[in-house]
């Protein structure tokens, strides 16, 4: 018996009335070597596929998995008892593939190496053909490694026209992007599952709906504490900060000072201290400030850029050409203020603005494959349960980049400045 550890994202899949999903269907039988066995083979897995498809907790089923084992064992055996006199037959690699994955989730050993090692020869076969890869992500999906699986399935979809691929296809992308803690994947999925007209399915549905609920609605009443809004990663060099209430991603220099961070007036900020860095009198350190809000009633980004300016006492300011704008369009400005440093210089502020409509499926691009979280060693399943995640705020969002520096120091400054802005992420 393997080792299993299961990632349970408040979703039990066991007690679902098993479905065919129909990655069989998948297979052309037609292409196949007309032989009693190998036909026999693809009816076995076509009517076993509801049982076996993925590995279950609790058998439930109305066939004894003793007997389902029985059959996939002596089906694979066949299959790969055949592949010797027909080694050149794709048809025959990706059925004997999908039957060892079956068989895989019925703990049968050395089926998960059968199966990789076949669909390996198959794609060498047909590069072109999808069902590969799409059967090798599937079946790494259910392994204790489930992110290769998910980063295979994401490049497959990379590489192709989504309504190009098959139903079955993007069920088995839900599965995986469930399993690895991606669930606006899994939505997007779902949707174009929807425009394809795809057949009901009880286990879509209720991935779907788990997936909807791992995210929490913004509420504008709520006082948000920094940890709810803001959520660090990668500490170090270059530690990241990510925001999916305001739909930002932003990196810096892992030696910059935190002055704030959180959300205030409604809307998420970030205040970062760069340096320091040695003025005409002293060491001094810029200052780069984000804002993110939503427009206040009808406001238009230029009335929103306005305030921003007006709120900069007795600066003038004058258009200026970022290194980088976040958006097809920014509103960029650099101002004076006079004398704000004295010794060591005016003031010099740098303003880039631009706005951003509420994307489709939010929260979509800050995602990626989750690893497996570490098992302690035992039999026994391990559940996992992961973080809710902070919705998007609804609407067009305007942002606000800001540098704040003494001319003394404008040159480092400008540097600091320009790695924000190109290692900023917007969706």
């Amino acid at each position: 018996m393997r080792k299993f550890a299961a990632l349970l994202f408040a979703f039990i899949f066991s007690s679902l009335t098993p479905q065919a999903l129909a990655d069989v269907a998948a297979i052309h039988a037609d292409k196949l070597p007309q032989e009693t066995a190998i036909l026999d083979a693809l009816d076995d897995a076509k009517q076993l596929e509801p049982y076996s498809r993925s590995w279950t907790i609790k058998w439930q089923y109305p066939i004894a998995k003793e007997e389902v084992a029985t059959r996939l064992g002596k089906d694979l055996g066949f299959l790969t008892l055949a592949l010797k006199n027909h080694p050149e037959n794709a048809e025959l690699l990706l059925l004997t593939g999908l039957v060892a994955r079956y068989a895989y989730n019925l703990d049968i050993e050395g089926s998960q190496k059968t199966a990789l090692n076949v669909l390996e020869q198959a794609q060498k076969l047909d590069p072109s053909d999808v069902r590969a890869p799409w059967f090798r992500a599937t079946l790494t999906c259910q392994t204790t490694e489930p992110k290769a699986g998910a980063d295979e399935f994401l490049s497959i979809e990379a590489s192709h026209d989504w309504e190009m691929l098959p139903i079955a296809f993007w069920d088995d992308y839900i599965d995986c992007a469930v399993l690895t803690n991606m669930p606006a994947h899994a939505l997007r999925a779902a949707d174009h599952l929807e425009k394809l007209h795809a057949p009901e399915s009880t286990m879509r549905t209720f991935l779907t709906n788990g997936a909807r609920k791992r995210f929490d609605a913004f509420d504008p009443m709520k006082k948000y504490e920094p940890k709810e809004v803001w959520e660090g990663a990668n500490p170090g060099e270059s530690p990241d900060f990510t925001s999916t209430m305001c739909g930002v991603r932003l990196r810096v220099h892992g030696n910059w000072e935190i002055s704030q961070i959180g959300m205030a007036k409604g809307g998420c900020i970030a205040n970062f201290s760069t340096g320091p860095y040695k003025a005409k009198t002293q060491k001094m350190f810029p200052s780069i400030l984000l804002i993110i809000r939503q427009p206040d009633g009808k406001e238009t980004l230029a009335e929103f850029s306005k305030k921003c300016m007006n709120n900069i006492k007795d600066s003038t300011f004058l258009p200026y050409t970022p290194v980088l704008c976040p958006d097809s369009a920014c509103i960029a400005m650099s101002g004076i203020l006079p004398g704000a440093y004295e010794k060591n210089g005016d003031g010099h502020i740098r303003l880039v603005m631009f706005e951003r409509d509420q994307p489709e499926f939010p929260g979509l691009i800050f995602e990626g494959p989750m690893e497996l979280p570490k098992s302690n060693g035992g039999e026994q399943v391990q559940y996992y349960s992961p973080n809710q995640i902070q919705q998007r705020m609804p609407g067009k969002l305007y942002y606000l980049v800001l540098l704040d520096t003494a001319a003394s120091i404008e040159e480092p400054a400008m540097k600091d400045f320009d790695f924000f802005l190109e290692n900023l992420t917007v969706e």
